[in-house]
C-alpha cells in the first residue's frame, strides 16, 4: 500500500505533517476527518507539482484583469470540491483547470505553490495581494475552526451582495454617461466645426455688430480652438491634485466628507457605506473572526473614511470596555436606527443578526435610490442635451432674425 504524506490543521488551528498508508486520496481523507482535521495536501512522497515554481512576476500587465463574479464563482467551487472531502491542493489544481480567466489561473498556481510549500491557505491567499483583505481573515477563521467550505460559501455570498449593489450603479449610470457624452461630442461639433465656418460667413454678410450673444459664443468658440490646450491641463491638475489627496489621510477624510454632502448623489453614497459597514462586520462577527480583527476590517471595507475612523475610535473604546454603540453615537454619519439596532444586539448578543439586518434594510434603500436616481437624470440629461445644442443653434440664427427685423422695420 502506497504511503501518502499530509499536511493539515487541527482543531486548535495548528498546523501539522505526517504520513499514513491508503489505497489512495480519497482513503488518506476519510481517515483523517474523525480527527477534525483541516486538510490542506495530500501526496504521494514521490510526487511533484507539475504546475508549481510559477511566479506571479510572471502576470502581464495586459492580462484580462480578475473580475469580482470569477472570484464568486471560484470560491463556490471550490467550498463544493472541499465539502466533498477532496483535500486543499487537488481543490486548487481543478480551479486551476476549470477557471477561465488567464490572469486568476496564474494567481491559483502561485496559491497551489504555496499550499504544497507548507503555507496555509489564507497566507497563501494574502501573499497575491489580489482578494479582498476580509477574505484572509475569514478563511483563516474557516481553517481553525474546521469549517473552510461554510466559510467559502458565506465569503461568496458577501461578495455576491456587494457586487449585485456595485453592478446595479455601474447599469444606472451607463445611459446617462452616454447622453452626457453624445450632449458634449454634439456641443464640440458645434463649437469647433460648424462655428467656424458660421462666422466666416457673417464677416462677409453682415457689415454691422453681431447680436452680443452670437459675439459671445463666437468669441468663446475661438478661445477653445485656440487655447484647447487649457481644458485637458486643467483636468490633469484636478485629477492630479485629487489623487495626491486621496493619497494622504486628511485629503481622503476631506473628500470622503465632501461626496457625502453631493445633492441627491451624497444620500447615496452615504447608504452604500452603512450597507458595506453592517454586512461586513456582520459577516466577520458571525464567521468566527475576533471582533477587534473584524471591526479593523470592516472600517477600511466601508470605502468612506468618516466611518473608518468613527469604527476605529469604537475599536479602541471596545479594548477600554466599553461597547461598539456608544463612541458611534457621536458620528451623525451613523443613524439614530442603526446605533439603537447595534445596541440592542450587543446587550442581547445577537449582534450579527442585527447586522445582517440592517445591512438588508440598507441594500433595498439602495436598490430604490438607485431606480429614482436613474428614472429622475434621464429627463435632466436629456434637457440639458437639448439646451447645450439649443444654445449654439440660437447663436448661430440670431443675427438673420436681427436683419429681418431690420428689413421689416
Amino acid at each position: 500500500m502506497p504511503t501518502y504524506s499530509y499536511i493539515a490543521l487541527d482543531p486548535s488551528g495548528k498546523k501539522i505533517k505526517g504520513e499514513v498508508e491508503a489505497e489512495d486520496e480519497r482513503d488518506v481523507v476519510s481517515q483523517l476527518r474523525p480527527r477534525r482535521f483541516t486538510i490542506i495536501s495530500v501526496k504521494r512522497k514521490s510526487k511533484v507539482s507539475e504546475l508549481g515554481g510559477k511566479e506571479l512576476s510572471q502576470l502581464s500587465i495586459f492580462s484580462p484583469r480578475i473580475k469580482g463574479r470569477d472570484i464568486i464563482i471560484a470560491f463556490r467551487q471550490m467550498a463544493t470540491l472541499i465539502n466533498a472531502g477532496l483535500p486543499i491542493v487537488q481543490c486548487l489544481d481543478i480551479l486551476i483547470h476549470q477557471t477561465p480567466n488567464p490572469t486568476l489561473k496564474k494567481v491559483f498556481i502561485q496559491i497551489k505553490a504555496d499550499v504544497e510549500a507548507g503555507v496555509s491557505l489564507s497566507e497563501a491567499l494574502a501573499k497575491t495581494k489580489k482578494f479582498p483583505p476580509l477574505t484572509y481573515n475569514l478563511i483563516k477563521a474557516g481553517e481553525t475552526g474546521g469549517v473552510l467550505d461554510d466559510l467559502l460559501l458565506r465569503l461568496a455570498s458577501y461578495l455576491e451582495e456587494a457586487e449585485s449593489i456595485k453592478e446595479r450603479v455601474k447599469s444606472a449610470l451607463r445611459y446617462p454617461l452616454f447622453v452626457l457624452f453624445m450632449a458634449g461630442g454634439l456641443t464640440l461639433a458645434l463649437l469647433f466645426y460648424v462655428l467656424p465656418r458660421m462666422e466666416e460667413l457673417f464677416r462677409e454678410a453682415f457689415k454691422a455688430d453681431l447680436p452680443a450673444f452670437t459675439a459671445f459664443i463666437l468669441n468663446f468658440s475661438r478661445l477653445l480652438r485656440e487655447k484647447f490646450y487649457i481644458v485637458p491641463v486643467i483636468l490633469g491638475i484636478v485629477l492630479l491634485v485629487y489623487f495626491i489627496m486621496k493619497k494622504t489621510e486628511k485629503g481622503a477624510y476631506l473628500i470622503d466628507s465632501l461626496k457625502l454632502k453631493i445633492p441627491v448623489l451624497g444620500k447615496l453614497f452615504h447608504r452604500i457605506a452603512l450597507s458595506r459597514f453592517t454586512r461586513t462586520l456582520a459577516t466577520l462577527t458571525d464567521s468566527g473572526v475576533p471582533i477587534l480583527d473584524a471591526l479593523e476590517l470592516t472600517g477600511k471595507a466601508s470605502g468612506n473614511k468618516v466611518i473608518e475612523k468613527a469604527t476605529e475610535e469604537a475599536r479602541q473604546a471596545l479594548r477600554e470596555g466599553e461597547t461598539i454603540a456608544a463612541p458611534l453615537r457621536k458620528y451623525p454619519i451613523f443613524p439614530p436606527l442603526t446605533i439603537s439596532m447595534i445596541s440592542v444586539g450587543e446587550r442581547t448578543g445577537a449582534l450579527d443578526d442585527m447586522l445582517n439586518k440592517i445591512a438588508d434594510l440598507y441594500e433595498d434603500e439602495v436598490k430604490r435610490m438607485v431606480d429614482s436616481l436613474t428614472s429622475l437624470l434621464e429627463p435632466l440629461l436629456i434637457a440639458f442635451m437639448g439646451a447645450s445644442v439649443g444654445i449654439v443653434v440660437v447663436a448661430m440664427y440670431l443675427p438673420y432674425f436681427t436683419m429681418f427685423q431690420h428689413i421689416g422695420g
